[in-house]
């Protein structure tokens, strides 16, 4: 804590006390108003004239910011609070109404991109359908293409020991073929 002596011209102390840092400067510039033209030690260092008037002008500046921050943050009446009322309003419908702009236009370009996929959707579907189509056709042909015509089928004749079965397949060849009337 540094000390703080302020003496008169002839360097008898009129006042003496420690100081904290944090508040150096402030007891500084008090005891620079409250005494202008007596000498000011710190430490035991004489503070220059040239930062006197330093520390008295940043005070000043000081003082008067403070006093113009608190101007600002006091309202001039009810039509100042009720101008400040509007305009906040005013704000808050404007965004509010720029943000629903921004869900319409998206919900917009969502609702777009479901109708092209449900199109593409009904368009492959089609295809596939006449893909399947195709490929129905195309199996019906090769298989009526295996076929033999009517009545020229081959009639195998296998050998048993039992004439009852071969009798009974051969009618039933018979009349499958179309040779039995």
């Amino acid at each position: 804590m540094p000390r703080i002596v302020v003496t008169t011209a002839g360097g008898d102390p009129v006042r003496s006390f420690w100081a904290s840092n944090g508040e150096l400067v402030r007891r500084v510039v008090e005891m620079i108003e409250a005494l202008p033209d007596l000498p000011l030690y710190i430490e035991g260092e004489e503070l220059p004239r040239e930062q006197r008037a330093s520390l008295l002008a940043q005070a000043a500046q000081v003082r008067e910011a403070t006093t113009r921050a608190a101007q600002a943050m006091t309202p001039g009446g009810p039509d100042e609070l009720m101008r400040g009322y509007d305009e906040l309003r005013r704000v808050t419908f404007h965004s509010a109404r720029e943000l629903s702009l921004l869900v319409l236009t998206h919900n917009r370009a969502v609702v777009e991109d479901s109708i092209k996929a449900r199109y593409l959707l009904h368009q492959s579907l089609d295809d596939i359908d006449a893909i399947e189509r195709s490929v129905t056709v195309a199996r019906v042909k090769k298989s009526l293409a295996e076929r033999p015509a009517p009545g020229t089928a081959e009639v195998v004749t296998t050998q048993r020991s039992n004439g009852l079965s071969s009798r009974i397949k051969q009618r039933w060849r018979r009349r499958h073929t179309g040779r039995d009337k």
